[in-house]
């Protein structure tokens, strides 16, 4: 009886490996060749204005022949993080991220890295990582024109602050806005800010909540409440209208430039908004995503570095507008932000 010959037998066996890793890597070639770009995107939720961030990169991405796959994780940390292990293993080549914990996030960071995926950190900065890029709105001038307009229209009295979610920098970031505008008045006596509360998971109950334990404080000595954003805005309005300080008696303060917040607007219960004009921010971000994966030049679409507490990372900021009633059809209603 015939020994089998090992060597002959290795030889083969590797011979089927090679082959089958040479096809692999041929194939993965062919398809850096093809310039195909798959954009990963990872939303915390889709309610609020994130539903129009998700329509208006839908359309970019349509323009630029760039593949969209979009997950949103309903405020939860385990599952953005699985989301996007998902999108990597299912051909994404750069992820997109508007991160529910600004510091978790930096899991879904290491995890892409390993798998040669870049990471665009979309409006909500991610910390204390090695993070590609951010694009977003200068969020804390957003703080800044809050803060201005209130201290024209209201320059002295009780101001109520409503941040947004602690766990989001944006929210960190305008309120370091707000003080940073509202600490001279502070200091010398004009203003006093009665009551400065973040709100958990950016919810309009818990605005509402906080809106309406200040009020057990201060009455109706109210002058004016900045919130993070529209939505807050709407249930700290909630809480003014029970106790009979509706209807514009106290300033109102928010941000987006929602629908909803407009209409409040033009009736007066709310003073003003700040307008990110979201179709930009979408066409910028998918211009990034898709130079960057094609490896193309991109140096040039930087205008800051923002420091995430681990490194400088390139940024791209755009411009707030305030919002108010005088111009309101100068903004929002000029660049048809609704479609109408």
């Amino acid at each position: 009886m015939n020994k089998p010959r090992v060597p002959a037998l290795f030889a083969l066996a590797c011979f089927c490996l090679l082959s089958g890793l040479g096809f692999y890597f041929s194939t993965a070639r062919a398809q850096t060749a093809s310039g195909q770009v798959v954009v990963g995107v990872c939303f915390d939720f889709l309610r609020e204005r994130w539903a129009r961030d998700e329509r208006a990169l839908s359309s970019e991405a349509a323009k630029q022949s760039v593949k969209l796959m979009v997950k949103s994780a309903e405020s939860n940390d385990d599952m953005q993080i699985a989301q996007a292990r998902e999108l990597v293993n299912s051909g994404a080549n750069i992820l997109l991220v508007i991160p529910h914990n600004l510091k978790r996030a930096g899991e879904i960071v290491k995890f892409a890295h390993a798998k040669n995926v870049k990471v665009i950190a979309y409006d909500r900065i991610i910390r204390d990582c090695d993070l590609d890029f951010y694009l977003s709105f200068d969020n804390q001038k957003v703080g800044e024109l809050q803060a201005g307009y209130a201290l024209g229209k209201a320059p002295s009295g009780n101001y109520v602050l409503l941040g947004g979610s602690p766990n989001d920098n944006n929210a960190i970031m305008v309120h370091a806005g707000w003080m940073k505008v509202l600490g001279p008045a502070v200091k010398s006596g004009r203003i006093k800010i009665a009551y400065d509360q973040y709100t958990p998971d950016w919810k309009k109950e818990n605005a509402r909540a906080n809106m309406e334990t200040a009020l057990k404080t201060l009455g109706s000595e109210v002058s004016v409440v900045i919130a993070g954003n529209d939505n807050l805005a709407e249930g700290a309005i909630q809480a003014l209208v029970t106790k009979g300080l509706g209807g514009g008696k106290v300033i109102v303060i928010g941000q987006d430039a929602e629908l909803e917040a407009l209409k409040r607007i033009k009736a007066g219960s709310q003073a003003m908004t700040i307008y990110k004009p979201i179709p930009r921010l979408a066409q910028a971000a998918i211009d990034l995503a898709a130079k960057a994966v094609r490896g193309e030049k991109i140096n040039q679409l930087f205008n800051k570095t923002v420091n995430n507490g681990f490194k400088d990372v390139p940024s791209i900021l755009l411009e707030p507008v305030v919002v108010d009633k005088a111009n309101i059809d100068k903004t929002v209603g000029r660049d048809e932000f609704y479609g109408h």
